[in-house]
């Protein structure tokens, strides 16, 4: 239902109350309604026609006196919120031609023009057989002026007897007409008024037949943007002036009765519908049941018709409903539980003057939410296989692990273990030779206890390394690449890799699970010194960068192996997909990178060929 606000005109159509004619005309001219409102303080307290400026000139009184003194139309508002199908009664019974819009607060808020109506009207409202000759039942009078008379006489006419137009004949003949509008016009360009018509009337004139139909008579006039418009007989004889509020009345008389028969066919197409539609009635805090189609009949019973609404929804779900209806004036797909059945229910609010109408419509979702229900069931039954198989792959991928990191604790003990043999070495044979002193042999001690410290710190560095992280921290990306690092570098100086490691200038801090970060790195360093010693590669070397830019951290780790095969670049990272299965490789160490930077990192890893070998990149948005 569209309020009168959507459509009315605001701009140039009021002034405050102490304006003179003259500049009431002017806005009449920009308006082009041929009325102006005055307004004290915002409230509307007069108005001003064009009859009214017709009967100041007739008067001769000057245009630098207050309008005020000459509007004689009483002022009749109505609340902005009204309907549309308020206007045609309301135009009619005050026999008005513009209704002046107020808000709550009585402040004005706007004009609705007859004409502005047409334009939400529906052809079947003012009926498509429906001609001139139905309106205008008899001919009219109507009042001529020689073309060779003067403005003047014309403006003396239209006040004499309270006429919007005259028409202008010659020799018998139709040649033009001249309305208020244009006495309006000339008047305030300051037109002799004693010149003749014939060189200010409007020509030529638009007409129509008795015979022609109400609709494409609309049609012209909203095209020519008139008011009025002249009817002729066969013969052509004019017998009437027909005014859009001519138009109005007729279509007042007819609009009850169209509005029932429109309501009557769409509830006769509803009851095709296989939605159930309820409206409920509501008035004076009681909310029924009033109307029903079909199918909601066959679902819900027709004796709940002209019953409460709560014979049908529990409390609360009505409570909800109704709380949002009158919240946003409608609702969308609101799930609802009626006996054994599930719904989803959506509507509208609708007002008619002191009533409120909910129209309601339910879909049958019963079957849908039992094949969800069942469907949810299957997912996380599949869930909690996947996560049992993560499991198994974690489990797995750390036995893989652990059996490379006693490789490293080996490359990391070996010195050490060497140093401790040279001084059980040292000490025998002091003592063979009587050499060893209480001196030498502390010192011996102390040695063998720093190695053996030393030796203790690896193990906790192992032990430490391996602890998952619980939850998700801020951490710096540099700090737990060496962590990685020191895990393996015993193992690459062993093997004669060199290791070059690029960070930028300041420290970069990302947010995830750092002890998970360390492992890929690892994997990663696992792997190129895996290669480049497969591939007997001289002078091997691997690097280490991490650059920073548009909030996107990336970390690249290259060798100088060669590179990856062009038709197995794209399975690296796939599960047991391994190229060292001679050597025992399980396959999931570069699977189980994927995993920990896409699932716990958000980030992305993937490989690349750069001129001397592999680039393995990751993709991580800065903290």
């Amino acid at each position: 239902m569209i309020a009168l606000k959507k459509i009315a005109k605001y701009d140039n159509f009021y002034l405050e109350d102490s304006a003179t004619l003259k500049e009431a005309m002017y806005k009449m001219r920009e308006n082009r309604d041929g009325s102006v409102i005055f307004v004290k303080e915002e409230i509307p307290v007069a108005i001003l026609t064009e009859s009214d400026i017709v009967n100041a000139l007739g008067e001769k009184i000057d245009l630098n006196n207050p309008a005020l003194l000459s509007a004689t139309t009483t002022v009749i508002t109505a609340n902005e919120n009204r309907p549309i199908e308020f206007a045609f009664s309301f135009l009619s019974e005050h026999n008005i031609r513009r209704i002046v819009l107020v808000n709550d607060e009585g402040r004005f808020a706007g004009v609705v023009r007859q004409e502005d109506l047409f334009d939400y009207l529906e052809e079947d409202v003012y009926k498509v057989d429906l001609k001139i000759s139905d309106i205008i039942k008899t001919p009219q009078n109507i009042l001529t002026l020689n073309s060779n008379e003067t403005l003047y006489s014309a403006l003396r006419l239209m006040k004499t007897y309270h006429i919007g137009s005259v028409v202008i004949m010659r020799e018998g003949l139709l040649v033009g007409i001249l309305t208020e509008k244009d006495i309006l016009k000339l008047t305030y360009l300051e037109i002799d008024m004693h010149e003749p018509i014939v060189t200010h009337m409007s020509s030529p004139v638009v007409t129509v037949s008795k015979d022609d139909l109400v609709t494409g008579t609309i049609t012209l006039m909203k095209s020519k943007k008139i008011r009025r418009i002249l009817v002729t007989d066969v013969g052509e004889n004019i017998i009437a002036i027909l005014t859009n509020r001519d138009i109005l009345k007729h279509i007042k008389g007819n609009y009850s009765r169209i509005l029932q028969i429109k309501i009557r066919h769409a509830q006769e197409i509803m009851d095709l519908l296989p939605e159930a539609i309820v409206e409920v009635f509501e008035s004076d805090n009681r909310q029924v049941i009033h109307w029903m189609n079909r199918r909601a009949k066959i679902l819900f019973g027709e004796s709940l018709i002209d019953k409460e609404v709560l014979e049908l929804f529990n409390k609360q779900d009505w409570s909800d409903i109704n709380h949002a209806m009158h919240s946003t004036s409608s609702i969308i797909n609101r799930r609802v539980h009626i006996g054994e059945q599930n719904f989803e229910v959506s509507g509208t609010l609708s007002k008619n003057l002191n009533n409120r109408y909910i129209k309601l419509i339910f879909k049958d979702v019963t079957e849908h939410i039992e094949t969800k229900r069942k469907l949810q069931l299957e997912i996380e039954k599949q869930i909690e296989k996947r996560l049992e198989n993560e499991y198994l792959l974690m489990q797995q991928s750390k036995l893989a692990t652990m059996g490379e990191m006693i490789g490293h604790i080996a490359h990391q003990w070996r010195q050490p273990l060497a140093q401790l043999g040279g001084i059980f070495m040292n000490l025998d044979s002091a003592y063979e030779f009587d050499e060893l002193t209480k001196a030498y042999f502390k010192e011996r001690v102390k040695n063998g206890n720093a190695l053996i410290k030393y030796m203790s710190h690896t193990i906790e560095d192992f032990r430490h390394f391996f602890e998952p992280n619980r939850s998700k921290k801020c951490f710096d990306l540099e700090t737990y690449i060496h962590n990685a690092i020191n895990i393996i570098h015993a193992s690459l100086t062993y093997h004669h890799i060199m290791l070059e490691v690029i960070f930028p200038k300041e420290p970069i801090t990302i947010s995830g699970y750092p002890s998970e970060f360390s492992q890929v790195i690892l994997n990663l360093l696992d792997n190129a010194k895996d290669v480049l010693l497969a591939r007997e590669i001289k002078d091997p070397k691997i690097v280490i960068e991490t650059t920073y830019s548009d909030e996107v951290v990336t970390v690249c780790v290259s060798d100088n192996a060669g590179g990856i095969d062009d038709p197995i670049l794209e399975k690296i990272f796939d599960i047991y997909f391994t190229t060292k299965k001679e050597q025992g490789g399980s396959g999931l160490g570069l699977y189980m990178s994927k995993l920990i930077i896409e699932s716990k990192l958000l980030g992305k890893i993937y490989a690349l060929n750069g001129s001397e070998g592999a680039q393995i990149f990751i993709k991580i948005e800065k903290e």
